[in-house]
This record gives structure tokens, sequence and C-alpha cells, in this order.
């Protein structure tokens, strides 16, 4: 690309837009499953509480892998990672689209003089 082609910063600003939406569904689902995961009840006729309601649960409770304390500390991360992404692509989807605005303001503007 050179100088003098027009950039289609229009048609990126759309795309990173549809990918800062998409991060953020999945970033919002994660939390979802994490807060499930944390929260509710389970086990044998859900006589289990959730790990931050129990910390400390009977024997019978502890055969679930997800409700253990590492596993939710790893979706956590992954929860965390997604969140972060969606926030970064959301701003810079921002940028794009002020960008690709400014720069339509200034060749309309640029065209309009040197045809007047």
């Amino acid at each position: 690309m050179t100088a003098t082609e027009p950039r289609d910063d229009a048609s990126a600003a759309s795309r990173m837009d549809k990918w800062s939406v998409a991060w953020t569904f999945l970033a919002l689902a994660l939390w979802g499953l994490f807060s499930f995961l944390l929260l509710a009840d389970h086990g044998p006729d859900a006589l289990c509480r959730g790990p931050l309601v129990d910390p400390n649960p009977s024997e019978q409770c502890r055969d679930e892998a997800l409700r253990q304390w590492p596993a939710l500390l790893s979706i956590l991360s992954v929860t965390l990672l997604a969140t972060i992404t969606a926030a970064a692509t959301t701003v810079y989807a921002k940028l794009l689209n002020r960008l690709s605005h400014a720069e339509t303001t200034e060749r309309d503007g640029a065209e309009s003089s040197t045809s007047a």
C-alpha cells in the first residue's frame, strides 16, 4: 500500500468491532460458567454447596473435579484473559472507527476545497 492509495479503515473498523463483540460474549459466558461453578449446589440430590458458600465440603462432595479450587482458579485465569482481550479489542475498534471517520472527513474536505 502506498501513500496515494486509500486505506480501507472503515472495513477494518467494522471487522474489529465484530471481533470485540465476540470476545465480549465469550468473556460473559466464561464469567457465567465461573459463577455457576463457584456458587451453585451440586452432587447427589444437590446436597453439596458451592465452593464459595462451603469452602470445606464433606467427603462425598469432593468428587467433582471442576468444583475444586485449582480448576476454579484455572477457569478464572482463562476468564480474565478473555476479559482483557475483549477490552483491548473494544478500545482498538473504537480507535479504528474514529480514525476512519477522521480520514473520511479530511478527504471530503480536501475534495470540496479543490472543486470550489
